[in-house]
């Protein structure tokens, strides 16, 4: 595993990962009193290489994150959540399931070609598929947005990126954690353990970060630090998912290795780190 610690050294991608643009890295060099005239982005993000203190920026990150429409977005979230749902019900959507991978649209266009139905109901299930697609990306892209906010409100050592970073969501103790979340412990662990999965996940958590590392969609594959956040039951009230997060203060991640099976190079063994979160209607 290869990974940066903020606390020691940052590059200038890294700046990049977490100012997003040259506005919030203007800001930031503001605040510290660097008024370098400068006309490009990374001729901002240079300057904060240059001038890097973790201790001064973790505090200023922080604040300019209070004040940034990410963050303001993710205090609505749980409203927002509710309209989105309830839109889905009134189109009568069905259940919250991807009509397919992502990445695989030209695979589901072509079974939907194969099909021996008329062209206008071909067409019919293309555009159904792709509204819920749609809409899946837009309630998980506000249901990611909110457990971000409350991982951040409730654990000081975390360090929030100010724009939507591919890959990076916030830095725990200067180490960078890409958010993850699952509405299951993956099938495959519930057919391993069977009607004791939901013990097993609670008894052992790195043995679900495990399974989530082991069968991740190869179109999404990644083997960097990740946070999951897991959903052991369906429909937990807000209130549960807030104390379980408010419980969890991510203080030592999970040592993970797993295998993984690629259609290409074959199975390769990876080693990482995780932090696992178990939202459960069970939880106190």
């Amino acid at each position: 595993m290869n990974n940066f610690d903020i606390k020691r050294v940052i590059t200038q991608d890294l700046v990049k990962k977490i100012f997003g643009n040259k506005q919030n890295a203007l800001a930031f060099l503001k605040i510290l009193g660097i008024n370098n005239r400068v006309t490009k982005a990374d001729e901002a993000y240079e300057l904060i290489v240059r001038h890097w203190e973790y201790s001064k920026a973790h505090s200023v990150i922080r604040d300019i994150f209070k004040q940034s429409d990410k963050y303001q977005k993710g205090l609505l979230g749980e409203e927002n959540i509710k309209v989105l749902l309830s839109e889905w019900n009134g189109l009568r959507l069905g259940d919250i399931e991807w009509p397919f991978s992502q990445g695989q649209f030209d695979s589901f266009v072509q079974h939907i070609n194969s099909l021996t139905i008329c062209r206008d109901k071909k067409d019919e299930k293309v555009r159904d598929a792709a509204v819920r697609y749609r809409r899946i990306k837009e309630i998980n892209t506000e249901r990611n947005d909110y457990l971000e906010t409350l991982i951040f409100l409730n654990n000081s050592n975390v360090i929030p990126t100010l724009y939507h970073s591919r890959g990076v969501d916030f830095f725990i103790d200067g180490i960078s954690y890409d958010q993850k979340v699952a509405k299951s412990p993956t099938n495959e662990f519930k057919k391993k353990y069977g009607e004791n999965w939901k013990a097993e996940a609670l008894k052992s958590p790195e043995k679900v970060a495990e399974y989530l590392y082991t069968y991740q969609d190869e179109g999404r594959f990644g083997h960097e630090p990740r946070l999951f956040i897991v959903y052991l039951d369906e429909n937990i009230e807000p209130i549960k998912i807030k104390k379980v997060i408010e419980n969890n203060k991510l203080d030592k991640p999970y040592s993970i290795t797993f295998k993984y099976k690629h259609k290409t190079i074959g199975e390769k063994t990876y080693k990482t780190e995780a932090f696992v979160i178990l939202l459960t209607n069970d939880s106190e």
